[in-house]
């Protein structure tokens, strides 16, 4: 496996990139609770329908992969890790535009910078160009 950190490196939202800088625990935490969040709030928007059987709680597919999950619990099994933690965050980043995310990381203080198009980052983004 090549040596990535999943927490500083760039991924795509729908019309964009954004490079995380996230170096702190606390600034994961940030970031974990920002995605779950808007996971719960995509989930609701999406399917406000519908009603979990009583009793029942929903938890998005993003907290159910990573709020409770042994492999993200330290930094450095965030690193071993590395890989799976990227499939994640690449999966709750792509259903957002770069603006979206930009207006929610800066309102929680998750560290990021935004990307141009022809600047993903080094060689950290998965499937290339913009």
């Amino acid at each position: 496996m090549a040596d990535i950190d999943a927490l500083q490196r760039a991924y795509r939202a729908t019309d964009g990139w954004l490079h995380l800088t996230i170096t702190t625990d606390e600034e994961w935490r940030r970031l974990r609770d920002t995605l779950g969040e808007a996971a719960l709030a995509d989930h609701m928007w999406d399917h406000h329908e519908r009603h979990p059987a009583d009793g029942e709680a929903y938890l998005p597919q993003f907290q159910l992969q990573v709020e409770d999950d042994p492999r993200f619990a330290t930094a450095e099994l965030r690193r071993e890790h590395a890989a799976e933690l990227s499939t994640v965050i690449t999966e709750a980043l792509r259903n957002r535009t770069q603006r979206e995310w930009a207006d929610l990381f800066t309102a929680r203080g998750v560290p990021y910078e935004v990307r141009k198009p022809a600047q993903p980052s080094t060689s950290s983004a998965p499937g290339g160009g913009a």
